[in-house]
């Protein structure tokens, strides 16, 4: 009718939250065999949780428990030998899943003396097994139990989550309202200013997102979220910005992910000369992967490599790839099975990792 088209500009939006996420980071009590490892990860109806075992009655342990959390149950992050031998023999417990970031846990047991029934929050430990499962940020090559230790210590949930953050369709709950508290009341405004001034191009990798406004940020290099000096402000694309130190509240869904991969791709920004390389441009989710086969020393993979049909037609989208062998590593378990039909040997993440030595021999 005439009208004038008005851009929208939706580079601070906000996810919004459905019944089931507040219930989350409450915590839901489960059976163990509701919660899903597709991708080595616990997840619960498409949401990336943790599990743990809220009982600590055995051995009247909840006083101490609450005194100091590393006594209690570990809480689980991922599919690991602890939950595999569970699962083998026939153990199926009662877990809750929650996705609470601070590390603070219901917690409940009962004193075998008084018969009284104790509740209380405490901070318990991660467990290392999920943590070497998945290699997370190079655990596996930790070589001593007090190193270990002191990984599990340091451990950060919310960081973990961001990593993995294009593996689920949802935030947790309360991601979405930190982030925009970080920011100053004229942010929307200053942040556009600083993306027209570069012409929305990312910073970092290069990418033009002139056409995709949304997938651009503005970083606070000094990391201070009130210091909107032009100087301290430069554009990211929002898998450079997840990419910065101490940025746990980006989250990336694993459609921007593809998008931008795909845009790299077609403005030849995918140039892949050694494994810094790879890292710059894989998805932080794959780092426990691509650290394994740079040790094996394989052949650097294609990162979001496009598998077609016999119709031309783009199936799927790999993570890592290796056209020449047909081999590759998959986020989204569709697009495996859709890799598969087309003659491709497709890996999980977990697979991946659980069968690193395989994987690395069948790539030389």
């Amino acid at each position: 009718m005439g009208a004038q088209n008005v851009e929208i500009d939706f580079s601070n939006e906000v996810v919004p939250i459905e019944p089931l996420d507040i219930q989350l980071n409450k915590g839901i009590e489960v059976s163990f065999e509701d919660i899903e490892f597709d991708t080595g990860l616990a997840s619960y109806q498409g949401r990336q949780v943790l599990l743990y075992i809220k009982d600590h009655s055995y051995g009247n342990k909840i006083h101490k428990v609450l005194e100091d959390g590393s006594l209690g149950n570990k809480y689980h992050v991922a599919d690991c030998t602890k939950l595999d031998e569970m699962r083998r023999k026939g153990r199926f417990d009662r877990y809750v899943v929650t996705n609470r970031l601070d590390g603070v846990f219901d917690v409940s047991g009962t004193d075998s003396y008084t018969n009284e029934h104790i509740e209380g929050e405490t901070k318990l430990a991660v467990c290392q097994l999920c943590l070497k499962g998945i290699n997370y940020t190079k655990f596996t090559s930790l070589s001593s139990q007090s190193e270990r230790k002191q990984f599990a210590k340091n451990f950060k949930l919310a960081e973990f989550f961001d990593t993995y953050s294009s593996f689920f369709k949802y935030m947790p709950t309360g991601v979405a309202e930190k982030r925009a508290s970080y920011y100053t009341h004229d942010w929307d405004s200053i942040s556009k200013k600083v993306r027209e001034k570069y012409e929305y191009h990312c910073q970092q990798c290069g990418l033009d997102l002139s056409a995709h406004k949304r997938l651009l940020h503005v970083h606070h290099i000094n990391g201070v979220k009130s210091d909107n000096s032009f100087k301290n402000l430069t554009p990211l694309c929002c898998d450079c910005h997840r990419k910065q130190p101490d940025h746990e509240h980006i989250f990336v869904k694993h459609e921007e992910t593809k998008l931008i991969t795909q845009l790299r791709s077609a403005q030849r920004l995918n140039v892949k000369e050694s494994w810094k390389d790879i890292y710059d441009l894989a998805d932080p989710g794959m780092y426990g992967v691509v650290d394994l086969l740079e040790q094996y020393h394989v052949s650097l993979p294609e990162v979001g490599e496009e598998v077609q049909n016999s119709k031309d037609e783009v199936v799927a989208e790999l993570e890592l790839a290796w056209p020449l062998k047909k081999i590759g590593v998959a986020i989204n378990k569709t697009e495996a099975i859709a890799a598969t039909r087309e003659g491709w040997k497709v890996y999980s993440m977990r697979h991946a990792i659980s069968q690193i030595e395989q994987l690395a021999s069948s790539l030389r």
